[in-house]
This record gives C-alpha cells, structure tokens and sequence, in this order.
C-alpha cells in the first residue's frame, strides 16, 4: 500500500540576485524552512527568503565559517540556533539574529565541520587537526574520540545517532560512540586523492560519499559497496540525502544532480556557480540550498515531479501547482492552483489525489477535480501513503495519523519508540482495516493496528523476525481482517508472509513462513491477492499465496515465474494494477511486464460464490497454474466439488480421492473436520468433533487413531469412556505389524480391560452409527 505510482522529478534552479567577491562555504535551512542561512567567506551570514531573495542585510560574523548545523527542532519546540566551525580552529554558537551566544578553541587549525545529533543533546566536530570531538548542549567537551594523522572533511551521524561516519584521507570510517558495542569499520572510499564528503541516509541506513577521484558512491552500512559512478569533468564537493527518500543531491563545479539510491542520474542542471561546496535539503524535503564557490547561493525546488495511476498522470508543475491529465481523453486536464502555500507532498492512487501544502490537505476524487475536501495541518507532511478506504499522514510532530476520503480523522496509531522522521514508503503499509508500522527501535518488529480505532490488533499487534526487516507490504484484496496477508523483505534479502490475525489451526509460531530468497522487491496487486516479486533474476508471481495455509504442495504449482534477468539487480515493482507491472530498473528504465488476466478473473468469480464460472473459464484456459489456483480457492471457499474437479485437472490422484471421501461424509462438523485435516490442522480438526452439538467424541478418537497420535487417542478415550474400543484399534494395529505393545499407557488400561473384542466392535458399530 505505499504510494502506488510511478514517479520521476527534476530540480528548478535559481541563483542569488548579489554576487559576492569572496565564495559562500556553508548554507543551512532553518528547521521549520523558511528561510536559508548561508555563511560567506567575507565573514557575513546572509539570509534568503524560498524564492532566493535576501531577507535582510548580511550580519558580520567576525570570522570564517566552513560550517553550520541548525539546532534540531524537538517535537513543537523549535530553538533558534546555530552552531558554527570556523577556520580559526574555534566552535561558536549563535542566534538566528547572528548574534554570537558562546565561542570554544576546539581544534589546532582550522575546524571544518560541525553536526548536532537528531535529538539535540549533543553535537561533533572534525579539523585540519584530525580529531574529532563530542560537545555537549552548551558546549562544554565531552570526549576526544579520535585522532587521525590526516584531516577529518566530514562527518554525520548514524540513524541511530549511535555511530559516527567519517571522511579520512582516501578512506570512509565508521566510528561508534560506545566503543564496546561495536569495532570500527574503515574501508577505501575512492581511487585517488580524498574523500571530501559524505551523508548518511537515517531512513535506509545507505552511505554516500564524493572524492578527489571526480566520483561519488554508495555503500551500505557495512561499507560494501553498491555503486560507483563514472569520473565525471570534475571533484564531487557535496552530497546530500534528501529526508525520507531513495534520492540523493550531488554538487560539483557548475553542475548538481539528483540522482537515486542505486546510482543512477534522475535530473542533471549545469549552473553558473563555481563548485557547490555545500548542500542542504529542507526538512521536508521540497527544496534544495547550496554554498557556491563563486560568490552566489543556489536554491532548487523540486518541479515535473510526476505520478501516475491507471490512466492518470500529476505534475507539480511548480511549487503552487499541479497538473491533472488523462491519457485516455485528449480534453482531460485540470490546474490546481495552490496560491495560499506551497505544495509539500501528494500522492496518487485508488481514484484519489491527496495533496498536503504547508498547512492544508487536499483531497481530490477522480475525475472531480473541482471540489476538494479540505482540512487543516498544524505540521508540515513527510510522507502520505494511500489505501483504497483511506489514507495516513506522517509528520514528525504528531506522528501517523489516518484519514479517510471524506477527511476525517479516523486514528492516530502509537507506540513507544514511534519514530515518524524516519518512517518511509518501504516501512509503513496500509490496507482497509490495518496499519503496519516497522518499528524503527526494533527493525526485527512490526507492529499492527485497527485503523478504525488505532488500537493494537491481537497479542499487542506485534509481528516478530528473528532478522532486520527492510520493506513491509499488507495486501489490498481482502476486506477481512481474517483474510490480509503482511509480507516483508528482511536483510537477508528473504521473503516471507504472515496473516495479521491467527488462521485457524495454524499455530502462531508456523504462521510466518518463507517464500523467496534472493528478493529485490514485491508488490501486492490493487484488485486481487496476486503477489508479484522479483528474486534471483526472476519475475515471479504468486496467484494465490494463501494456498500456503490451504494445501502448501498447491503454492508452487500456482505461481508463474519467468526470466527476468534483464531487469538487472536491485530493481523495484513501482505498481502492480490489473494484469501489469511495472518495474524501475538500477539504471533508472521504467519497464512494462505483462501477467495473464485469468488470474484476476478467477477472483472476480470466486470472491462472487460463482466456482462453476471459475470451472469453465480454467477449461478455457487449460492452464495448470490456474486450474492449482482454483483448487485452493475452492478448498479455502468450501466448495469441494470444484477443488475436486481442478485436483482431477492437475492430476493429484491421491487428493481426488480424498475430495471424494470428504464429499461422502454429510454437510456439518464431519464434513468441516475432514477439510481441516486436509489443510495439515489435525488439532483444529478434533476440536471441531468436541465442540460439535452433540459432541463427536468417538470421531475424534478415531482421527487420532487415524494419525497414529495414540497418546492423544488413549487421553480422549479415557475421558469419555470410549478405552475398549480404542485398545481394539490398537490390538489390530499391532497384530497387523506384528509388533508387540510398548506403551505404560496401553499396558495399564489392557490390565484394566476384559479383552472382550467382539463387544468393542459393537460398540464402535453402534457410536459410527450415531
């Protein structure tokens, strides 16, 4: 359920009107972004309004910047301060107003750069001097971690705010803050010269990094290395993350480009400037500011960013307006002027368009352009994920918060260690009646909730892996919660599924089972419970993934797998709606595969009661995967006479012919005990017998016999005195393997018995009959 379009961007660029003589080395958004602070090697701080226009006159700083991080803003209380490094080796802090709050000699040399951590309670400086050092709040040292004999270029925190990660010589460094929790990770981070500079995604963990060598890569959090661009024309002086997103900004001389986490160049723009020497994002993640080494200020707006669904396209034409288009018709378009404020973030899906603005929400109805309902945000939106009933927003004040179409407040799920600034697309999923949340203290749990009251589900609605979980995904299909399905992606790149609510017979700890390894990515379709998953160079698309809790021997007969090796690695399904998928390779090509229709029919019937329609359209078809898919649909919707007919199909012999012993029992719990023992649920199966009215204890005894579970059969017996006739199922028993009896069990109640066989069998006579 995370944004289900396609998506491509581009970055509008303008320049400060002033040009300086001496070059701006550090800029900074505020944290609730409205205005751009950038530091000047004129010893000037200078502010700039959104569209690039300068606030005021530049305040004199009194010293030479090389860097500033903003106080991070803690829930609703926002601080107005800055801390800056500055060449004369000094850490100082100021006001927003430039006025200096405090000055501390922290490095021999120059210090080159400073970084607060996310919550505020401490802060880290680099230098020429090659240490790095922990500050607290107001400034009073910590500890010296290190001490390198080259100097540290840059710095950033880890996710957790438990790691540092360092820019060495040619080399990248992860340091831990607590030395005895983990060892230090180094590794080369380019061919020649040094690394000037690196960021640390807090969503997916990804390193990027730019160096002398004119290139920039990415590694994950182990330093392995997933990408390496070619040399471009020039050193790469800045990279940035933009917040909870795949993208990443690069600047170099007279040229910034977007490109996505697996490598590849979404926008390019060649500027003016000089080199980019330093690059920030917004908090939201709308704008783009950079320090250029030719006496101006870069700002960027993100522009043509573009969804699709089915037929329909947006585009944020610019920051105040989007632009509605249908394919189908040549007459369909539509402007959406936002003239109050600029658009922070919308999302496209289910015949809905959600558009949140600095401090409203929009919410549009295909094709009904015209009429929003609208609704006020008291924070600024991260992230808008879509479902077909409804729709959450995450903001990193009030956390999730979910809505439906007409714009109500449905709930606001919680829980301790919710941490929304980090929550992405891959990390939060929506269906009709449940909202999973990847807790991102414990990224081995999900956590489920009702969407109607933000409740937990059942057993605290936790969902426990025994590895980090990447991606998380609920089907969309269903409208039980009995019947949705979670799947998740863990760091071992394994596949599994789960049902939200425990199914019956199904013991919890076999309720998460593996499909796939090897998995790049998965996504659930919008109108069926088909599940397509591209692993090991394979498109492969399951038809019915809950035949897993029907008949397991169906599930890999019902899927349709293909070569997809020319995907390449590391490529995403983007949507997956109606029989198509779409897939966005490594490089950036947004491929179209197509997937037989029948599936989705088979559905459409079954969901209806109309298996005898599902029968003829498989006859049709004459397609093992579907005729597999009916049986276990049919199976699952108790229709026994078509699972018959599509077991005979797919020729499992021994199947039919159990079918046909079921169909022989009459309608009721002989019947229902019978289907339950087919699904592997023997437990589920007996209590179905007991709790019958009357109860079928004799029944009971005898599936169990049945089962050879001669230890549950002889405790049965005994508590309803059925001991005879069960001790003469065990005497033929061990007459017909010539065994002799060896259970204290068995040997007692022999003791106790007097052997009277023929009156057993009667007795079993008679309780059949019944």
């Amino acid at each position: 359920s995370s944004n289900p379009s396609r998506e491509k961007m581009k970055l509008d660029i303008t320049v400060s009107a002033k040009k300086r003589e001496e070059m701006f080395t550090a800029v900074s958004f505020t944290p609730n972004n409205p205005t751009i602070y950038a530091a000047c090697d004129d010893e000037t701080l200078c502010s700039f309004g959104n569209e690039g226009d300068e606030e005021s006159s530049p305040v004199n700083l009194s010293c030479h910047v090389t860097s500033i991080s903003w106080f991070p803003p803690a829930g609703k209380t926002v601080v107005d301060m800055f801390a800056a490094s500055c060449t004369d080796g000094t850490l100082r802090f100021f006001k927003k107003n430039g006025m200096l709050e405090k000055k501390i000699q922290a490095h021999d040399g120059a210090a080159i750069c400073v970084e607060w951590n996310l919550d505020g309670s401490s802060l880290v400086t680099s230098g020429e001097d090659g240490e790095v050092k922990v500050w607290s709040r107001n400034g009073n040292l910590r500890t010296q971690l290190v001490t390198y004999p080259e100097p540290v270029y840059d710095i950033s925190f880890s996710p957790s705010s438990t790691s540092l990660l360092l820019a060495n010589s040619n080399k990248l460094i992860i340091l831990p803050l607590a030395s005895n929790k983990q060892k230090t990770l180094t590794w080369e981070a380019c061919s020649s010269g040094v690394v000037t500079c690196c960021d640390w995604n807090n969503v997916s963990g990804l390193i990027v990094s730019g160096a002398e060598d004119c290139c920039y890569r990415v590694f994950d959090s182990f330093g392995l290395p997933l990408f390496t661009s070619n040399p471009h024309e020039h050193v790469i002086t800045s990279v940035a993350w933009r917040p909870n997103s795949s993208l990443f900004a690069v600047g170099s001389y007279n040229v910034i480009r977007l490109c996505d986490k697996t490598g590849w160049t979404v926008c390019k723009n060649s500027i003016s400037t000089g080199s980019i020497i330093n690059c920030k994002w917004s908090s939201d993640g709308t704008q783009l500011a950079g320090a250029c080494g030719g006496g101006s200020v870069m700002f960027a707006q993100l522009v043509d960013r573009t969804l699709e669904y089915g037929s329909i396209t947006a585009t944020l034409a610019d920051p105040k307006r989007i632009e509605i288009t249908d394919v189908t018709s040549s007459t369909a378009f539509d402007e959406l002027d936002f003239p109050r404020d600029r658009v922070v973030e919308f999302s496209l899906g289910f015949d809905h368009l959600v558009v949140a603005t600095a401090t409203q929400c929009f919410i549009y109805e295909s094709p009904n352009y015209n009429t929003p309902q609208i609704f006020d945000l008291r924070n600024p939106v991260n992230l808008i994920v879509l479902s077909p009933k409804s729709f959450a927003v995450v903001d990193t004040v009030l956390g999730v918060t979910v809505y439906n179409y007409e714009g109500r407040q449905l709930s606001s799920p919680r829980f301790q260690g919710l941490r929304p600034e980090f929550l992405s697309a891959d990390h939060i999923s929506l269906s009709h009646d449940i909202i999973a949340i990847l807790d991102q203290t414990d990224f081995k749990t999900i956590r489920c909730f009702d969407v109607l009251t933000g409740r937990p589900l059942g057993n605290n609605g936790e969902i426990k892996h025994d590895q980090e979980i990447s991606k998380i995904a609920l089907s969309l299909y269903s409208t039980s919660s009995m019947d949705r399905k979670l799947v998740f992606i863990d760091s071992n790149r394994e596949l599994f599924i789960t049902p939200t609510a425990q199914l019956p017979g199904v013991p919890k700890k076999f309720a998460v089972q593996k499909l796939l390894t090897q998995v790049d990515t998965c996504a659930w379709n919008d109108a069926s419970d088909l599940l397509a998953c591209v692993a090991d160079s394979r498109l492969t698309v399951y038809y019915y993934p809950h035949a897993l809790y029907v008949d397991r021997d169906l599930l890999p007969r019902s899927t349709d797998s293909r070569d997809a090796s020319s995907l390449g690695p590391n490529s995403t399904v983007t949507s997956f709606f109606g029989n198509t998928v779409t897939v966005r390779m490594a490089t950036g090509a947004v491929l179209t595969l197509a997937v037989p229709p029948h599936p989705s029919l088979l559905y459409e019937y079954a969901s209806a009661g109309r298996f005898k329609d599902c029968v003829k359209l498989c006859r049709y078809v004459k397609s093992s995967p579907l005729w597999s898919t009916l049986a276990a649909m049919s199976i699952a919707g108790q229709d026994l006479e078509s699972a018959q007919i599509a077991l005979s199909a797919i020729k499992e012999v021994d199947k039919v012919s159990y079918m046909k012993y079921i169909l022989s029992l009459p309608p009721g719990p002989l019947r229902s005990s019978a289907v339950m023992l087919y699904k592997r649920c023997p437990d589920e199966a007996e209590s179905i017998l007991l709790q019958s009215s009357p109860p079928m204890p004799y029944h009971a005894v005898k599936l169990n016999v049945g089962l050879y579970r001669w230890d549950r059969a002889l405790s049965l017996a005994s508590k309803h005195g059925l001991v005879p006739v069960l001790l003469a199922y065990r005497r033929k028993y061990l007459e017909d393997f010539q065994a002799k009896e060896d259970r204290e069990g068995y040997l007692r109640a022999e003791r106790e018995w007097d052997g009277d066989v023929e009156k057993a069998w009667e007795e079993k006579d008679r309780l059949k009959e019944e």
